[in-house]
């Protein structure tokens, strides 16, 4: 059987909590061979580490989506950084801006943002970043902090083809 990577996703979610084991358990007989979960907020980091330490297919990504940044502490970053350094995890995300809602501050994103593209850096992993309404400033961010030299996907583009 050929299987597929699910390169994203959130089995971490508690849409999931009912049934998360028995779902994580079929998905080899349905074709899954390897998951990559992305981590979202401080808890999801948790949880997605804790997946990816527990099954074998299982990797991870860690970070902070710019929806959740709002009460990230430099104790939350400190964490961050000695978990991502886990043989289990293969990129730093999701990370980025989000303006689609009014909160957090759009400077508070930014902070994150940039603190959580220095950390993919310093460990040399790619990143995993979501831009939503937000696209001159990723793009501005991305450039000055030369992202180029890091890797990694856009996720949540909805930009143009000339913006890409």
């Amino acid at each position: 059987m050929e299987y597929i990577f699910d390169t994203h996703a959130h089995y971490d979610d508690e849409a999931f909590d009912e049934d998360r084991e028995s779902l994580i358990g079929s998905l080899r007989e349905n074709g899954i061979g390897n998951v990559c979960n992305i981590g979202a907020s401080v808890e999801s980091c948790r949880t997605t580490l804790a997946l990816a330490e527990k099954y074998p297919f299982f990797y991870g990504a860690l970070g902070i989506h710019p929806n959740e940044t709002k009460d990230l502490t430099e104790e939350d970053m400190d964490w961050l950084r000695k978990a991502s350094r886990s043989e289990k995890i293969v990129a730093i995300g999701e990370i980025g801006l989000d303006y689609y809602w009014d909160e957090p501050d759009r400077e508070i994103q930014k902070k994150w943002f940039v603190a959580q593209l220095d950390l993919a850096r310093r460990l040399k992993l790619p990143v995993i970043i979501h831009s939503r309404d937000a696209a001159k400033d990723t793009l501005d961010m991305m450039k000055a902090l030369h992202a180029e030299k890091i890797g990694g996907v856009i996720h949540c583009f909805s930009y143009t083809k000339e913006m890409a």
